[in-house]
């Protein structure tokens, strides 16, 4: 765990919140300075290994760092958690804001209820 603040794009590993005892799992972070305890939790989005319909495909070109050209992920933009910053185990690299920007959208969207009339 590192004591540096996450910023939104950043992609770290912390546990599930949704699985007790699992491994961790790659969290992209969409929200650090908009939470009320800045430093201390950030509001995350689930990625993974799964080409599920509806996530959206992590391409090279959406790395700024901590690319692994042997496994694409994908994002989940309706598998959202609060992440404790002292749960993070491990920083893995940076995504674009581009990318973190349409993720952000394509959550407000579950959020909202609006994904039926978009997708």
């Amino acid at each position: 765990m590192t004591s540096d603040r996450f910023l939104a794009g950043d992609v770290v590993w912390a546990p599930d919140p949704y699985r007790t005892g699992s491994n961790p799992r790659p969290w992209l972070v969409l929200s650090a300075d908009a939470v009320p305890y800045r430093g201390e939790e950030y509001i995350c989005a689930g990625l993974t290994l799964s080409d599920l319909p509806a996530n959206v495909a992590v391409t090279e070109s959406d790395w700024v760092a901590g690319y692994n050209p042997e496994k694409l992920s994908y994002c989940s933009p309706w598998v959202l958690a609060t992440i404790k910053h002292d749960a993070v185990a491990n920083p893995q690299g940076q995504l674009t804001d581009e990318f973190t920007r349409r993720i952000i959208a394509r959550s407000s969207e579950y959020l909202s209820g609006d994904i039926e009339k978009q997708h």
